[in-house]
């Protein structure tokens, strides 16, 4: 089953320079992200992550707080899976995207500051989606076990 690395993507965010201090400086934050994710998009994507999955852009909805990572997989097709397949596939993407997300911590703490959520869409060879995950981070749990 393929699963998309994260680094790549994450990393982006990362990057930003810009910290909203207060509630004033916060729309202004997510308009320059949102801005700079478009950038990105355009001059860096699409981008294979692994041998079956490509990024296909970055979008920041400023006005929903969600940043969007949209992948399209090459060999898999929507018509070719089953429920307990598709379930099974969303699953497991969804414990490796908690997972990678929980390995970041810092990444994770701007999330968290800025009330970010972010959902991972997977589109099929044939360009019906597969699986959307979001994962909240203020609700994310990443404690050791």
């Amino acid at each position: 089953m393929p699963f998309a690395r994260l680094a790549l993507p994450l990393l982006l965010l990362t990057s930003l320079a810009v910290h909203a201090d207060d509630s004033a400086d916060e729309a202004k934050f997510l308009k320059e992200s949102a801005d700079y994710f478009d950038q990105v998009t355009k001059a860096n994507l699409p981008r294979q992550v692994d041998k079956v999955t490509t990024l296909n852009s970055v979008q920041l909805d400023p006005a929903k707080k969600m940043l969007y990572y949209r992948y399209a997989i090459s060999n898999l097709r929507l018509d070719a899976m089953d429920l307990g397949a598709r379930a099974k596939f969303e699953n497991g993407l969804k414990k490796q995207l908690e997972g990678t997300t929980c390995e970041q911590p810092d990444l994770l703490q701007r999330f968290r500051e800025h009330h970010l959520s972010v959902t991972h869409e997977y589109a099929g060879s044939d360009a019906k989606p597969l699986a959307s995950i979001t994962i909240d981070p203020q609700t994310l749990s990443c404690a050791k076990t």
